[in-house]
Protein backbone atom coordinates (compact mmCIF):
# COMPACT_ATOMS: atom_id res chain seq x y z
CA UNK A 1 0.00 0.00 0.00
CA UNK A 2 1.40 3.69 -0.87
CA UNK A 3 1.25 6.47 0.64
CA UNK A 4 1.20 9.91 -1.37
CA UNK A 5 2.11 13.20 -0.24
CA UNK A 6 0.76 16.45 -1.79
CA UNK A 7 1.36 20.25 -1.36
CA UNK A 8 -1.65 22.54 -2.19
CA UNK A 9 -2.13 26.47 -1.91
CA UNK A 10 -5.02 26.31 0.86
CA UNK A 11 -7.99 28.59 0.76
CA UNK A 12 -7.23 32.52 1.49
CA UNK A 13 -8.13 33.42 4.98
CA UNK A 14 -10.89 35.52 4.25
CA UNK A 15 -11.63 36.94 7.94
CA UNK A 16 -8.23 37.89 9.40
CA UNK A 17 -6.51 37.83 6.27
CA UNK A 18 -2.94 36.64 7.57
CA UNK A 19 -1.24 35.36 4.58
CA UNK A 20 -1.31 31.70 3.98
CA UNK A 21 1.68 29.19 3.11
CA UNK A 22 0.89 26.12 1.15
CA UNK A 23 -0.02 23.04 3.38
CA UNK A 24 0.65 19.16 2.87
CA UNK A 25 -2.23 16.08 2.93
CA UNK A 26 -1.15 12.08 2.89
CA UNK A 27 -3.16 10.36 0.74
CA UNK A 28 -3.66 6.34 1.79
CA UNK A 29 -3.96 4.10 -1.27
CA UNK A 30 -5.65 0.44 -1.44
CA UNK A 31 -2.97 -2.10 -2.40
CA UNK A 32 -5.82 -2.79 -5.28
CA UNK A 33 -5.56 0.85 -6.63
CA UNK A 34 -8.58 3.39 -7.34
CA UNK A 35 -11.40 2.13 -9.08
CA UNK A 36 -14.38 3.13 -10.07
CA UNK A 37 -15.41 1.63 -6.35
CA UNK A 38 -13.34 3.51 -4.68
CA UNK A 39 -14.20 6.16 -2.03
CA UNK A 40 -12.94 8.61 -0.15
CA UNK A 41 -12.50 9.08 3.69
CA UNK A 42 -11.21 12.53 5.26
CA UNK A 43 -9.13 11.63 8.33
CA UNK A 44 -9.02 14.43 10.43
CA UNK A 45 -6.48 14.66 13.57
CA UNK A 46 -7.68 16.55 16.37
CA UNK A 47 -5.60 18.67 18.83
CA UNK A 48 -2.30 16.99 18.99
CA UNK A 49 -2.24 15.11 15.63
CA UNK A 50 -0.67 15.60 12.49
CA UNK A 51 -1.40 14.53 9.56
CA UNK A 52 1.67 12.84 8.58
CA UNK A 53 2.35 11.55 12.03
CA UNK A 54 2.79 7.35 12.83
CA UNK A 55 -0.58 6.65 14.03
CA UNK A 56 -2.24 8.50 10.80
CA UNK A 57 0.11 7.59 8.30
CA UNK A 58 1.43 4.32 9.58
CA UNK A 59 -1.79 2.90 11.55
CA UNK A 60 -5.36 4.27 11.08
CA UNK A 61 -5.17 5.37 7.49
CA UNK A 62 -3.59 2.32 5.71
CA UNK A 63 -6.35 0.17 7.53
CA UNK A 64 -9.01 1.82 6.27
CA UNK A 65 -7.98 2.45 3.10
CA UNK A 66 -7.42 -1.37 2.67
CA UNK A 67 -10.52 -2.68 4.57
CA UNK A 68 -13.42 0.02 2.98
CA UNK A 69 -11.30 0.65 -0.48
CA UNK A 70 -10.85 4.08 -0.12
CA UNK A 71 -8.74 6.23 -0.81
CA UNK A 72 -7.85 7.88 3.25
CA UNK A 73 -6.93 11.34 3.45
CA UNK A 74 -5.20 13.45 6.44
CA UNK A 75 -4.20 17.07 6.15
CA UNK A 76 -2.26 19.36 7.40
CA UNK A 77 -5.05 21.74 8.13
CA UNK A 78 -4.78 25.59 9.11
CA UNK A 79 -3.29 26.07 13.07
CA UNK A 80 -2.41 22.21 13.29
CA UNK A 81 1.11 22.89 14.38
CA UNK A 82 0.72 23.52 18.20
CA UNK A 83 3.84 22.25 19.44
CA UNK A 84 5.74 25.35 18.69
CA UNK A 85 8.06 27.00 21.16
CA UNK A 86 7.42 28.80 24.23
CA UNK A 87 7.34 32.46 24.49
CA UNK A 88 7.83 34.74 27.35
CA UNK A 89 6.13 38.06 26.63
CA UNK A 90 6.04 41.31 28.45
CA UNK A 91 2.70 41.13 29.48
CA UNK A 92 3.66 37.04 31.12
CA UNK A 93 6.63 38.88 33.02
CA UNK A 94 4.51 41.53 33.91
CA UNK A 95 1.45 39.37 35.58
CA UNK A 96 4.20 37.03 37.16
CA UNK A 97 6.31 40.35 38.39
CA UNK A 98 2.65 41.50 39.88
CA UNK A 99 1.18 38.37 41.27
CA UNK A 100 3.82 36.44 42.60
CA UNK A 101 7.10 39.76 43.37
CA UNK A 102 8.67 37.80 40.19
CA UNK A 103 11.67 40.21 38.88
CA UNK A 104 11.93 40.26 35.29
CA UNK A 105 15.64 39.55 35.12
CA UNK A 106 14.40 36.04 36.60
CA UNK A 107 13.33 35.15 32.76
CA UNK A 108 16.55 35.70 31.43
CA UNK A 109 19.05 33.33 29.74
CA UNK A 110 16.01 30.33 29.20
CA UNK A 111 16.71 28.61 26.37
CA UNK A 112 14.53 25.34 26.25
CA UNK A 113 11.03 24.80 27.30
CA UNK A 114 12.63 22.15 29.75
CA UNK A 115 14.15 25.09 31.97
CA UNK A 116 10.97 27.31 31.77
CA UNK A 117 8.88 24.60 33.33
CA UNK A 118 11.44 24.41 36.04
CA UNK A 119 11.94 28.13 36.56
CA UNK A 120 7.99 28.28 36.52
CA UNK A 121 7.89 25.13 39.24
CA UNK A 122 10.57 27.23 41.43
CA UNK A 123 8.24 30.47 41.82
CA UNK A 124 5.34 28.25 42.82
CA UNK A 125 6.92 25.99 45.55
CA UNK A 126 8.15 28.90 47.33
CA UNK A 127 4.79 30.11 46.95
CA UNK A 128 3.67 26.53 48.36
CA UNK A 129 1.50 26.43 45.31
CA UNK A 130 0.52 23.62 43.03
CA UNK A 131 -1.31 25.60 39.82
CA UNK A 132 0.03 29.30 37.84
CA UNK A 133 -2.38 31.52 37.83
CA UNK A 134 -4.49 32.18 34.59
CA UNK A 135 -3.90 35.72 34.55
CA UNK A 136 -0.23 34.45 33.82
CA UNK A 137 -0.61 32.06 30.63
CA UNK A 138 2.64 31.55 28.87
CA UNK A 139 2.58 31.43 25.16
CA UNK A 140 2.96 29.19 22.86
CA UNK A 141 4.06 29.63 19.32
CA UNK A 142 1.47 28.54 16.64
CA UNK A 143 3.73 27.43 13.44
CA UNK A 144 3.55 28.40 9.95
CA UNK A 145 2.44 31.60 10.79
CA UNK A 146 -0.61 30.90 11.79
CA UNK A 147 -3.18 31.13 14.72
CA UNK A 148 -6.57 29.24 16.46
CA UNK A 149 -9.03 29.82 13.76
CA UNK A 150 -11.27 27.13 15.46
CA UNK A 151 -12.60 24.89 12.87
CA UNK A 152 -13.37 27.55 10.16
CA UNK A 153 -10.42 27.60 8.58
CA UNK A 154 -9.52 23.69 8.74
CA UNK A 155 -12.86 23.13 7.19
CA UNK A 156 -12.35 25.30 4.30
CA UNK A 157 -8.72 23.34 3.75
CA UNK A 158 -10.54 19.59 4.04
CA UNK A 159 -12.96 20.83 1.55
CA UNK A 160 -10.25 22.71 -0.62
CA UNK A 161 -8.20 19.28 -0.70
CA UNK A 162 -11.63 16.98 -1.38
CA UNK A 163 -11.60 19.24 -4.51
CA UNK A 164 -7.76 18.18 -4.99
CA UNK A 165 -9.10 14.40 -4.60
CA UNK A 166 -11.53 14.70 -7.08
CA UNK A 167 -9.37 16.45 -9.38
CA UNK A 168 -6.43 14.08 -9.12
CA UNK A 169 -8.26 10.86 -8.63
CA UNK A 170 -11.35 11.80 -11.36
CA UNK A 171 -12.68 8.65 -11.01
CA UNK A 172 -13.44 7.60 -7.24
CA UNK A 173 -16.94 6.95 -6.04
CA UNK A 174 -18.27 10.46 -5.45
CA UNK A 175 -21.38 8.18 -3.84
CA UNK A 176 -19.15 7.01 -0.72
CA UNK A 177 -17.07 10.41 0.80
CA UNK A 178 -17.08 10.19 4.79
CA UNK A 179 -15.37 12.42 7.00
CA UNK A 180 -13.81 11.22 10.37
CA UNK A 181 -13.08 12.82 13.33
CA UNK A 182 -12.40 12.25 17.07
CA UNK A 183 -12.58 15.82 19.38
CA UNK A 184 -11.57 18.77 17.64
CA UNK A 185 -11.43 16.64 14.35
CA UNK A 186 -14.92 15.88 14.83
CA UNK A 187 -16.20 19.43 15.06
CA UNK A 188 -14.15 20.44 12.15
CA UNK A 189 -15.53 17.03 10.05
CA UNK A 190 -19.49 18.21 11.23
CA UNK A 191 -18.43 21.94 9.74
CA UNK A 192 -17.73 20.13 6.86
CA UNK A 193 -20.93 18.93 6.43
CA UNK A 194 -22.63 22.03 6.92
CA UNK A 195 -20.50 24.07 4.99
CA UNK A 196 -21.52 21.55 1.75
CA UNK A 197 -24.68 19.57 2.94
CA UNK A 198 -24.72 17.65 -0.23
CA UNK A 199 -21.24 16.28 -0.73
CA UNK A 200 -20.34 13.50 1.93
CA UNK A 201 -22.22 10.30 2.84
CA UNK A 202 -21.35 9.71 5.89
CA UNK A 203 -19.53 11.90 8.63
CA UNK A 204 -18.65 10.58 12.07
CA UNK A 205 -17.88 12.70 14.99
CA UNK A 206 -16.43 11.29 17.84
CA UNK A 207 -16.82 14.20 21.04
CA UNK A 208 -16.55 17.05 18.98
CA UNK A 209 -17.60 20.63 19.53
CA UNK A 210 -20.48 22.44 18.47
CA UNK A 211 -19.59 26.15 18.49
CA UNK A 212 -16.70 28.07 19.20
CA UNK A 213 -15.25 27.91 21.90
CA UNK A 214 -13.55 30.80 23.09
CA UNK A 215 -11.09 30.19 25.87
CA UNK A 216 -8.97 28.32 22.58
CA UNK A 217 -9.24 31.71 20.61
CA UNK A 218 -9.23 34.64 23.40
CA UNK A 219 -8.11 32.27 26.63
CA UNK A 220 -5.61 35.44 28.44
CA UNK A 221 -8.91 38.28 27.61
CA UNK A 222 -11.17 35.43 29.70
CA UNK A 223 -8.26 34.25 31.76
CA UNK A 224 -9.52 30.98 30.76
CA UNK A 225 -6.41 28.36 29.96
CA UNK A 226 -6.29 26.66 25.80
CA UNK A 227 -3.97 24.11 27.34
CA UNK A 228 -2.68 22.91 30.52
CA UNK A 229 1.18 22.08 31.17
CA UNK A 230 1.99 19.22 33.78
CA UNK A 231 5.04 19.02 35.79
CA UNK A 232 5.95 16.72 38.27
CA UNK A 233 8.64 17.44 40.91
CA UNK A 234 9.31 15.12 44.16
CA UNK A 235 6.07 13.43 43.21
CA UNK A 236 3.97 16.63 43.30
CA UNK A 237 1.54 18.11 39.90
CA UNK A 238 2.13 21.13 39.13
CA UNK A 239 -0.22 22.88 36.52
CA UNK A 240 1.07 25.45 34.25
CA UNK A 241 -1.80 27.59 32.29
CA UNK A 242 -0.86 27.78 28.68
CA UNK A 243 -2.67 29.78 25.87
CA UNK A 244 -1.46 29.93 22.08
CA UNK A 245 -0.82 34.10 19.99
CA UNK A 246 -4.09 34.44 18.74
CA UNK A 247 -4.92 37.56 17.66
CA UNK A 248 -8.24 37.38 18.31
CA UNK A 249 -9.90 40.07 21.23
CA UNK A 250 -13.16 40.53 22.32
CA UNK A 251 -12.17 43.71 24.56
CA UNK A 252 -11.89 46.18 21.27
CA UNK A 253 -14.55 46.19 19.19
CA UNK A 254 -12.41 48.50 16.81
CA UNK A 255 -9.67 46.06 16.27
CA UNK A 256 -9.92 44.14 12.68
CA UNK A 257 -9.19 41.43 15.33
CA UNK A 258 -12.41 41.34 16.98
CA UNK A 259 -14.43 38.35 17.63
CA UNK A 260 -17.61 38.89 15.93
CA UNK A 261 -20.62 37.53 16.58
CA UNK A 262 -20.39 36.71 13.03
CA UNK A 263 -17.60 35.13 13.27
CA UNK A 264 -19.11 32.82 16.18
CA UNK A 265 -22.48 31.96 14.12
CA UNK A 266 -20.54 30.41 11.12
CA UNK A 267 -18.42 28.16 13.40
CA UNK A 268 -21.64 27.02 15.23
CA UNK A 269 -23.60 23.91 14.85
CA UNK A 270 -26.45 25.11 16.39
CA UNK A 271 -28.31 27.80 13.88
CA UNK A 272 -30.81 26.10 12.19
CA UNK A 273 -31.31 28.83 9.18
CA UNK A 274 -27.59 27.04 8.32
CA UNK A 275 -29.27 23.69 7.33
CA UNK A 276 -30.87 22.37 4.58
CA UNK A 277 -31.98 18.50 4.29
CA UNK A 278 -29.58 16.22 2.40
CA UNK A 279 -28.96 12.51 1.94
CA UNK A 280 -25.43 12.59 4.50
CA UNK A 281 -25.71 10.30 7.32
CA UNK A 282 -24.96 11.37 10.78
CA UNK A 283 -22.85 8.96 13.59
CA UNK A 284 -22.39 10.79 16.43
CA UNK A 285 -20.65 9.48 20.24
CA UNK A 286 -20.31 11.67 23.53
CA UNK A 287 -19.57 10.62 26.64
CA UNK A 288 -21.54 11.49 29.12
CA UNK A 289 -18.92 12.80 31.68
CA UNK A 290 -16.85 16.11 28.75
CA UNK A 291 -15.15 18.59 30.26
CA UNK A 292 -14.08 19.72 27.39
CA UNK A 293 -16.10 19.53 24.73
CA UNK A 294 -20.32 20.13 25.99
CA UNK A 295 -22.39 17.25 25.76
CA UNK A 296 -25.34 20.02 26.48
CA UNK A 297 -24.54 21.85 23.31
CA UNK A 298 -24.21 17.91 21.18
CA UNK A 299 -27.73 16.93 23.11
CA UNK A 300 -29.16 20.34 21.42
CA UNK A 301 -27.24 19.93 17.87
CA UNK A 302 -28.38 16.75 17.81
CA UNK A 303 -32.03 17.60 18.37
CA UNK A 304 -31.93 20.24 15.61
CA UNK A 305 -29.52 17.91 13.05
CA UNK A 306 -32.17 15.45 13.03
CA UNK A 307 -34.69 17.69 11.29
CA UNK A 308 -32.66 17.47 8.22
CA UNK A 309 -30.71 14.31 7.99
CA UNK A 310 -30.48 10.84 9.18
CA UNK A 311 -28.50 10.83 12.46
CA UNK A 312 -27.59 8.24 15.42
CA UNK A 313 -26.07 9.73 18.28
CA UNK A 314 -24.86 7.64 21.24
CA UNK A 315 -24.58 9.02 24.29
CA UNK A 316 -21.80 7.16 26.34
CA UNK A 317 -22.32 6.19 29.82
CA UNK A 318 -19.99 4.53 32.08
CA UNK A 319 -21.09 1.34 31.55
CA UNK A 320 -19.96 1.35 27.97
CA UNK A 321 -16.17 1.63 28.85
CA UNK A 322 -15.36 -1.65 27.79
CA UNK A 323 -11.90 -0.78 27.19
CA UNK A 324 -11.54 -2.42 23.31
CA UNK A 325 -14.03 0.49 22.09
CA UNK A 326 -14.08 2.79 24.31
CA UNK A 327 -11.52 3.22 26.98
CA UNK A 328 -11.97 5.87 29.45
CA UNK A 329 -14.86 7.60 30.91
CA UNK A 330 -14.09 11.39 30.02
CA UNK A 331 -13.47 13.61 27.01
CA UNK A 332 -12.65 11.32 23.66
CA UNK A 333 -12.75 8.35 25.87
CA UNK A 334 -9.16 7.11 24.32
CA UNK A 335 -11.67 5.96 22.13
CA UNK A 336 -10.01 3.08 19.73
CA UNK A 337 -10.69 4.99 16.06
CA UNK A 338 -10.46 2.06 13.95
CA UNK A 339 -12.78 -0.10 15.98
CA UNK A 340 -15.01 3.33 15.86
CA UNK A 341 -14.75 3.64 11.99
CA UNK A 342 -15.47 -0.35 11.95
CA UNK A 343 -18.42 -0.22 14.40
CA UNK A 344 -20.20 2.46 12.05
CA UNK A 345 -19.85 0.72 9.20
CA UNK A 346 -21.70 -2.35 10.90
CA UNK A 347 -24.16 0.25 11.86
CA UNK A 348 -24.49 1.52 8.22
CA UNK A 349 -24.00 -1.66 6.48
CA UNK A 350 -27.89 -1.72 4.73
CA UNK A 351 -26.77 1.49 2.36
CA UNK A 352 -23.01 0.74 2.74
CA UNK A 353 -21.56 4.25 3.46
CA UNK A 354 -22.95 5.42 0.42
CA UNK A 355 -25.32 7.73 -0.68
CA UNK A 356 -28.24 7.37 -3.30
CA UNK A 357 -26.88 9.69 -5.62
CA UNK A 358 -23.30 11.00 -7.15
CA UNK A 359 -24.08 14.65 -6.26
CA UNK A 360 -22.48 17.03 -4.73
CA UNK A 361 -21.59 20.99 -4.21
CA UNK A 362 -18.37 21.08 -6.51
CA UNK A 363 -20.90 19.13 -9.34
CA UNK A 364 -23.40 20.73 -9.06
CA UNK A 365 -22.00 24.60 -9.23
CA UNK A 366 -23.10 24.81 -5.73
CA UNK A 367 -23.54 28.37 -4.36
CA UNK A 368 -24.25 28.70 0.08
CA UNK A 369 -25.15 31.02 1.70
CA UNK A 370 -24.89 31.58 5.56
CA UNK A 371 -26.49 34.88 7.30
CA UNK A 372 -24.23 34.81 10.31
CA UNK A 373 -25.73 37.79 11.32
CA UNK A 374 -23.94 41.57 10.28
CA UNK A 375 -22.50 39.22 7.29
CA UNK A 376 -23.41 36.82 4.89
CA UNK A 377 -20.82 33.86 3.80
CA UNK A 378 -20.65 32.87 0.42
CA UNK A 379 -19.65 29.28 -0.10
CA UNK A 380 -19.45 28.85 -3.95
CA UNK A 381 -18.27 25.45 -5.63
CA UNK A 382 -17.24 25.10 -9.42
CA UNK A 383 -17.33 22.08 -11.03
CA UNK A 384 -13.54 22.67 -11.87
CA UNK A 385 -13.66 21.67 -8.05
CA UNK A 386 -12.45 24.73 -6.60
CA UNK A 387 -13.81 26.69 -3.79
CA UNK A 388 -14.21 30.29 -3.18
CA UNK A 389 -15.87 31.58 -0.04
CA UNK A 390 -16.21 35.50 0.58
CA UNK A 391 -17.79 37.24 3.30
CA UNK A 392 -20.06 39.98 2.53
CA UNK A 393 -22.12 42.78 4.19
CA UNK A 394 -25.53 41.35 4.75
CA UNK A 395 -28.21 42.06 1.80
CA UNK A 396 -30.67 44.32 3.20
CA UNK A 397 -34.02 42.92 3.71
CA UNK A 398 -36.92 45.29 4.52
CA UNK A 399 -39.18 44.23 7.73
CA UNK A 400 -42.07 42.85 6.02
CA UNK A 401 -44.39 42.70 9.64
CA UNK A 402 -46.44 46.24 8.90
CA UNK A 403 -46.69 46.39 5.06
CA UNK A 404 -50.43 46.84 3.83
CA UNK A 405 -49.65 44.87 0.54
CA UNK A 406 -52.07 41.86 1.66
CA UNK A 407 -55.14 44.66 2.97
CA UNK A 408 -54.13 42.79 6.89
CA UNK A 409 -55.05 45.44 9.81
CA UNK A 410 -53.07 45.93 12.87
CA UNK A 411 -56.19 43.03 14.25
CA UNK A 412 -54.50 40.17 12.54
CA UNK A 413 -51.44 39.82 14.71
CA UNK A 414 -53.54 38.05 17.09
CA UNK A 415 -53.73 39.39 20.85
CA UNK A 416 -56.82 38.10 21.75
CA UNK A 417 -59.10 34.83 20.04
CA UNK A 418 -60.11 35.18 16.72
CA UNK A 419 -63.97 35.29 16.11
CA UNK A 420 -64.25 32.21 13.70
CA UNK A 421 -65.14 33.85 10.39
CA UNK A 422 -62.47 36.78 10.93
CA UNK A 423 -59.88 33.99 11.25
CA UNK A 424 -61.35 32.57 7.91
CA UNK A 425 -61.41 35.74 6.22
CA UNK A 426 -58.05 36.32 6.90
CA UNK A 427 -56.52 32.99 6.50
CA UNK A 428 -58.57 32.89 3.30
CA UNK A 429 -56.45 36.04 2.01
CA UNK A 430 -52.96 34.02 3.08
CA UNK A 431 -53.96 31.21 0.38
CA UNK A 432 -54.92 33.68 -2.31
CA UNK A 433 -51.92 35.09 -2.11
CA UNK A 434 -49.75 32.19 -2.16
CA UNK A 435 -51.74 31.00 -4.93
CA UNK A 436 -49.89 34.25 -6.98
CA UNK A 437 -47.01 33.22 -5.14
CA UNK A 438 -46.25 30.49 -7.37
CA UNK A 439 -48.15 31.80 -10.46
CA UNK A 440 -45.61 34.64 -10.98
CA UNK A 441 -42.77 32.14 -9.89
CA UNK A 442 -43.35 30.06 -12.90
CA UNK A 443 -44.14 33.34 -15.03
CA UNK A 444 -40.31 34.55 -13.77
CA UNK A 445 -38.53 30.83 -14.68
CA UNK A 446 -40.20 31.34 -18.06
CA UNK A 447 -38.67 34.70 -18.53
CA UNK A 448 -35.48 33.96 -17.56
CA UNK A 449 -34.94 30.76 -19.29
CA UNK A 450 -35.82 32.46 -22.30
CA UNK A 451 -32.74 35.32 -21.01
CA UNK A 452 -35.48 38.28 -20.45
CA UNK A 453 -33.71 38.51 -17.33
CA UNK A 454 -34.53 42.35 -16.51
CA UNK A 455 -38.22 42.42 -16.27
CA UNK A 456 -38.81 39.57 -13.79
CA UNK A 457 -36.31 41.63 -10.99
CA UNK A 458 -39.32 43.46 -10.00
CA UNK A 459 -41.91 40.66 -10.22
CA UNK A 460 -39.29 38.51 -7.95
CA UNK A 461 -39.02 41.37 -5.11
CA UNK A 462 -42.82 41.14 -5.33
CA UNK A 463 -42.64 37.50 -4.39
CA UNK A 464 -40.49 37.88 -1.77
CA UNK A 465 -42.14 40.35 -0.08
CA UNK A 466 -45.46 38.75 -0.22
CA UNK A 467 -43.77 35.77 0.76
CA UNK A 468 -42.26 37.15 3.90
CA UNK A 469 -45.34 38.80 4.75
CA UNK A 470 -47.19 35.30 4.73
CA UNK A 471 -44.98 33.88 7.09
CA UNK A 472 -45.21 37.09 8.93
CA UNK A 473 -48.69 36.45 9.59
CA UNK A 474 -48.37 32.62 9.90
CA UNK A 475 -46.74 33.31 13.15
CA UNK A 476 -49.10 35.46 14.51
CA UNK A 477 -51.67 32.45 14.44
CA UNK A 478 -49.07 29.77 15.64
CA UNK A 479 -50.90 28.70 18.54
CA UNK A 480 -53.65 27.49 16.65
CA UNK A 481 -51.92 25.98 13.29
CA UNK A 482 -49.02 23.89 13.62
CA UNK A 483 -46.09 25.39 11.92
CA UNK A 484 -43.26 22.71 12.10
CA UNK A 485 -43.29 21.78 8.57
CA UNK A 486 -43.69 25.38 7.32
CA UNK A 487 -40.68 26.31 9.38
CA UNK A 488 -38.53 23.87 7.69
CA UNK A 489 -38.98 24.61 4.83
CA UNK A 490 -38.56 28.65 5.22
CA UNK A 491 -34.91 27.70 6.30
CA UNK A 492 -34.01 26.69 3.05
CA UNK A 493 -36.49 28.92 1.07
CA UNK A 494 -34.93 32.33 2.50
CA UNK A 495 -31.79 30.78 1.83
CA UNK A 496 -32.03 30.21 -1.65
CA UNK A 497 -34.09 33.82 -1.89
CA UNK A 498 -30.70 34.98 -0.98
CA UNK A 499 -29.03 33.26 -3.67
CA UNK A 500 -31.44 34.31 -6.00
CA UNK A 501 -30.79 38.22 -5.12
CA UNK A 502 -26.91 38.01 -5.58
CA UNK A 503 -27.53 36.17 -8.55
CA UNK A 504 -29.80 39.24 -9.87
CA UNK A 505 -26.89 42.06 -8.66
CA UNK A 506 -24.15 39.64 -9.97
CA UNK A 507 -25.42 39.30 -13.31
CA UNK A 508 -25.35 35.35 -12.84
CA UNK A 509 -27.95 34.61 -15.10
CA UNK A 510 -26.57 30.86 -15.28
CA UNK A 511 -27.04 30.61 -11.05
CA UNK A 512 -30.03 32.34 -11.61
CA UNK A 513 -31.84 29.67 -14.14
CA UNK A 514 -30.05 26.75 -12.05
CA UNK A 515 -31.52 28.31 -8.79
CA UNK A 516 -35.12 28.80 -9.24
CA UNK A 517 -35.64 26.18 -11.66
CA UNK A 518 -34.09 23.22 -10.50
CA UNK A 519 -34.16 24.37 -6.22
CA UNK A 520 -36.53 27.47 -5.80
CA UNK A 521 -39.41 26.39 -7.61
CA UNK A 522 -39.52 22.58 -6.04
CA UNK A 523 -39.13 24.16 -2.67
CA UNK A 524 -42.25 26.51 -3.52
CA UNK A 525 -44.05 23.81 -4.36
CA UNK A 526 -43.70 21.76 -1.26
CA UNK A 527 -44.26 24.48 0.59
CA UNK A 528 -47.51 25.59 -0.79
CA UNK A 529 -48.84 22.10 -0.50
CA UNK A 530 -48.23 22.07 3.10
CA UNK A 531 -49.59 25.87 3.90
CA UNK A 532 -52.86 24.07 2.01
CA UNK A 533 -53.00 21.02 3.98
CA UNK A 534 -52.06 23.58 7.08
CA UNK A 535 -55.25 25.79 5.84
CA UNK A 536 -57.89 23.47 4.52
CA UNK A 537 -59.57 23.11 7.92
CA UNK A 538 -59.99 27.02 7.89
CA UNK A 539 -60.50 28.39 4.70
CA UNK A 540 -63.90 27.02 2.56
Amino acid sequence: MSTLKFMITPHADVELFIKREPIDYYVSIPSSGVTNDTGVILSIPGFGGLADSEYYSQKLNPYLAEKYNCIVVSINYFGIHRKGLMYLDDSFKGSMEKLYHTPISYWDNITTDVELKKRIVKVLESKDMQSLDPRCQILRITERNEYQSFGFLPALDCLTVLGDIFKRFSQVNKQKVIAYGSSYGGYIAMLCGKFAPNTFSVIIDNSGFSRAEINFMVGREIMKSDFVMYEVQDEKVYSISCAYNNPWTILDETSKFYLSDSHKLIRSLLVGEHRISSETRYYHFHCEQDHIASIEDKDKAIILLKRYNPTFYKRVAQGDIDGVLFKKYGHAMDASLRKLFDYVAELDAGSQLLKPTPTNEFVDNDTRVFNCGEKDYLFSYKNDFSLEVKIESRVKRIDYSHNDALELSNESKVEAEYPPMKLQRLLGQLKRVSDSILDSLGFVISKVEQDEIEPTKQVMQEIIDAYLLIMSQLESFQEKLQLDEISILNDEIIQLFTVVILSYNNHDSYKLKQVLSQQLYKLVVDWKTELDKMLEPYVI
